[in-house]
Formats: C-alpha cells, sequence, structure tokens
C-alpha cells in the first residue's frame, strides 16, 4: 500500500508539473504550480464532479474546452475527448448538450437540445489541437454519429437514449458538420446568428425561445470558427473550402460590428427585437463577453473592440472587492424575461456576480488588445488567496466558479473545484501573460508581462526536454539558447533534447 501511495504521487507530480514558475506574485505560483491542472484534470476531466456540484456528466462544450486549454502539455486527453465529442454527435449535425455515459455497448443518456454554441466547440477543439501539435492526421480517424426523432416545433430539450446510426464520418467532416449546422441555423433580423434556448450563458434560455432572438456574442464565437476552420482547411489543402468559411466568418464580424451601443457591444436581441447590453438598460446595460470575444476574429473593428473592453473593465470589475462581473445590472424582474437565469438571486452566479470562466475571458481580451495591465490585475484579482478568505468561505488553492456581487455575500465564493475556468486560467497564464507557446513542434516565447515586473522565470518540460527559462527586461529583444543567440526568436523542439537554458529579453 505505501508503494501504492507514493506511485500515485509519483504520477500526480509528473502529471500537474509540466511548469514551475518563479514570478513577482506568491499567489500565482501557487496555483499555476500543480494545484491548477491537478484542479482541471481531477476534478473537471476524470472526476466530472466536486463537492459543489455532484454530476458525472460530461458537457459537450465543458470537457471540450477543458482539454483545448491543457493539449500543450496533455494532447491525449484532447484526443480523446474530442473524438468522444464525435460519438455524440447527431446525424444532422447537432449535439447532446450532455450525457452521463451508460458503461454498456449502447448509447449514453443525454439531452438533445436547442442550445446554439454546444456544436462549435468541436470545430474549435480541432483547429486548436492540430495548432498546437501539428498532428493533422487526427482529422482523418472516424467517430459514428447517434440519432433520434428530432427535435418537434415547439419542443426544446429532449432527455433521452438515442441510438447508434451506423453512420461514420471522419473526425474533420464530423467538426464541418457541426459548423455548417450552426451556419445553417441561420441568422435574424440584425444578421446575428440565433441564440436558440441559450447561448454559453445557459440562463438566457428565453431570450430567443420564439426562434427570432439572437446572440452578439455567439456571432463573435461563429466568426472565430470560421476563421479558424479556413486556416485549418488550408493547411489540409481545401484551398477553395477555406475561402468559403473566411466569407463566412466575414459576414458574421460585420454584423457583430454593427451591432454597437455608443461605448460598448450589445450582448443580444429578444424575440421582440428588445436589446440586451445597451447603456441605460435597468437589466444587463454591458456583458463582458460580447466585449472580450470581440477580440478573438481579425474581422472585429479593433477601435471598437478596445472601447468596449475599457467600458467592461470600467463598469464591471470592482476593484475594491476584487470582483469581475459578468454583467450589470442583474436581472430582477422588471423587464422581458430572459430565462431561469432570474432565478438567481442579484448578483449571484450568472445573475451578475462574477462567472470566472467570464472573467479570465476579459482579462484574454484585453491582452489580446495591449491592455496588459488592466489584464493582470484582473488576473491577480481571481486568485483565491488574494481574496479575505473569511470573507471568501471557499478552498484557497483552487479557483470558484463564481463569486457573489450581491451586497449581503459580496466576495463569498459559490462553487469550488468544478470550474471550466480552471483551465481558461491556467491557459491564460502559460500562452498569453507568460507568453510561453508551443506550435507544431515549435516553442514561442512571446510574454505580456505588466509593467511592475522586470521578469520571470519557468521551468518548462515537454516530454524528455526541459527548459529552464528566464525572461527579463533589456534594451533590445533578444531570445539565447544555451548562451547561442537564436534570430528567428522560434524553437524547433526537434532540434533540443534533454536540458537546455533560455534567456528571453523583452523591451
Amino acid at each position: 500500500a505505501e508503494e501504492a501511495l507514493e506511485e500515485t504521487k509519483k504520477h500526480w507530480r509528473k502529471t500537474v508539473c509540466p511548469i514551475l514558475i518563479k514570478t513577482p506574485e506568491n499567489a500565482l505560483d501557487s496555483y499555476i504550480n500543480g494545484w491548477a491542472l491537478y484542479q482541471i484534470i481531477s476534478s473537471r476531466i476524470l472526476g466530472r464532479t466536486s463537492i459543489y456540484q455532484s454530476g458525472g456528466a460530461y458537457g459537450f462544450r465543458d470537457q471540450l474546452q477543458d482539454v483545448s486549454c491543457i493539449v500543450q502539455h496533455h494532447p491525449a486527453f484532447a484526443r480523446e475527448q474530442i473524438r468522444r465529442a464525435c460519438e455524440h454527435q447527431y446525424v444532422e449535425g447537432d449535439v447532446q448538450h450532455w450525457w452521463h455515459p451508460t458503461g454498456c455497448a449502447v448509447c449514453d443518456r443525454g439531452v438533445r437540445t436547442l442550445c446554439s454554441d454546444d456544436l462549435l466547440w468541436l470545430p474549435y477543439s480541432l483547429c486548436r489541437y492540430c495548432e498546437v501539435t501539428g498532428d493533422l492526421e487526427f482529422c482523418s480517424e472516424e467517430a459514428e454519429y447517434i440519432e433520434s426523432p428530432v427535435l418537434k416545433e415547439g419542443e426544446h430539450e429532449r432527455y433521452e437514449l438515442p441510438r447508434k446510426s451506423g453512420m461514420v464520418g471522419s473526425i474533420f467532416e464530423h467538426a464541418k458538420k457541426a459548423l455548417d449546422y450552426s451556419i445553417e441555423r441561420g441568422t435574424g433580423e440584425h444578421g446575428l446568428a440565433l441564440i436558440g434556448t441559450g447561448d454559453w450563458n445557459d440562463g438566457f434560455d428565453k431570450i430567443g425561445i420564439g426562434g427570432r432572438g439572437e446572440s452578439v456574442w455567439l456571432t463573435w464565437f461563429v466568426a472565430h470558427v470560421c476563421e479558424r476552420f479556413a486556416w485549418l482547411c488550408s493547411e489540409l489543402g481545401k484551398g477553395e473550402l477555406a475561402q468559403e468559411y473566411r466569407r463566412c466568418a466575414q459576414k458574421y464580424a460585420a454584423a457583430a460590428n454593427r451591432a454597437w451601443d455608443k461605448r460598448w457591444f450589445l450582448r443580444a436581441f429578444f424575440d421582440n427585437g428588445a436589446p440586451v447590453g445597451r447603456e441605460g438598460n435597468p437589466e444587463c446595460a454591458i456583458d463582458s463577453i460580447a466585449q472580450s470575444f470581440s477580440t478573438w476574429t481579425s474581422y472585429s473593428d479593433r477601435e471598437k473592440s478596445l472601447t468596449g473592453l475599457k467600458s467592461a473593465v470600467s463598469c464591471l470589475f470592482d476593484r475594491e472587492n476584487g470582483i469581475i462581473k459578468l454583467f450589470d445590472p442583474p436581472f430582477t424582474g422588471e423587464g422581458s424575461d430572459p430565462g431561469y437565469i432570474r432565478g438567481y438571486v442579484p448578483g449571484v452566479r450568472e445573475n451578475g456576480g462574477q462567472y470566472t470562466h467570464a472573467a479570465v475571458w476579459l482579462a484574454l481580451g484585453c491582452l489580446n488588445s495591449g491592455l496588459t495591465n488592466e489584464a493582470w490585475e484582473m488576473l491577480r484579482a481571481i486568485l483565491p488567496l488574494n481574496h479575505d478568505i473569511a470573507v471568501y468561505k471557499a478552498e484557497p488553492i483552487v479557483l470558484a466558479a463564481d463569486v457573489y456581487a450581491n451586497p449581503q455575500h459580496i466576495g463569498r465564493a459559490g462553487w469550488n473545484w468544478y470550474t471550466g475556468a480552471a483551465s481558461w486560467y491556467f491557459r491564460v497564464v502559460e500562452e498569453e501573460l507568460l507568453g510561453i507557446k508551443l506550435r507544431g513542434g515549435v516553442l514561442k516565447i512571446e510574454p505580456k508581462i505588466p509593467d511592475s515586473w522586470s521578469g520571470f522565470s519557468a521551468l518548462w518540460r515537454c516530454g524528455d526536454r526541459e527548459f529552464n527559462i528566464t525572461v527579463r527586461r533589456a534594451e533590445k529583444p533578444k531570445l539565447i539558447v544555451d548562451d547561442s543567440p537564436v534570430n528567428d526568436k522560434i524553437i524547433d523542439l526537434s532540434k533540443y533534447l534533454g536540458k537546455h537554458d533560455i534567456i528571453v529579453e523583452i523591451g
């Protein structure tokens, strides 16, 4: 038993510590150096459960995001989950919103819905996997579709046990079918993607229940996925198809660019055309993810995007209490019914509290747009060790899914462990803040550190390779590997085995 315990410890140390960092922020080092990946792998991917959410189900969008965020270190998790997601896609192209594994040869019980964003995470995750690993052959592997009667008119969801269809398609074909199905669902009066019975915010399940409601956030995401999928098509030698998706990305981005309201982007439109996210609205006057996702595509209006981000930081970041609200003000029942989100107490969870998943996205948007100091300020605020634990009332070692903004409970954490915020936080810190990016066997180090940092160090492992990275400020940018300057600023991993020292000098 003692030997088995030691083997278990060794396994987890190797699994969750492929990167060890030393920065000016001890709370960041503590979380990234083991706890982040432990939270992601143990709770989100393997257990799919925690003290606060005893579920066990796979969420189609949930675990795809988790594995895509850690693919630099654990590509096997990504391959497995992408294939698993393909096996839970209907022949029409839509997918199970979530499912419980049955553990037998028949299909898994789950729910078929009209949620509008789930299926898009499949092409997104496939592009992410291929970009990081360079493994394009994975696109040719096959998976079987499932089938059941399509949802009838007026039927918004169905919990069911579907059947195996006997129809197979390549991983690429599954991803393409998902993207095409999303596009085929059409757009609304403003040229925006239809929200269905909720986009990423499930609580917005009545905004478009009549089939006409639109989502600005979803439109940005469709534009981004089309742009990324065009890249994948080009890599696979499908040039004409790539052009089609680029045109599609431009069309969706143009519609989202038009959804502008003086200082920020709108969030959505109800079936009756009433706007969500308009300045002056008594509920949800500004929403963060409509601003953060505007930075994900090259076809957005950069001036508007930057203005929207600054507005979101100004309106939603409560620096005094270290809370980044999802939107403000919360829903209280004064306006049209957006859905079950209104069942939450104002300022709790998605209803105007900090939904940490989206808070990390806002920090990412700022990093994408050069607002580095603001991004770091928010990333620092998210860390539980930077909260008063007597108020926070949750484990300080892992991220919480939400933090309350309600005045009666301000600063209190909602549920811990089981949150997609963990994977996004790890990715944003490693790849964007610290700038350590693996792309098809090539390592790039492009930090975006705040002015208050003079630099940082990191021990970064990839297979049997180990790199001691030192980042420091200097007059001119420079990359030095084992005392030799590297002029093209990239590190081809095929040329380096064993241990190496890297010095990155930044302006």
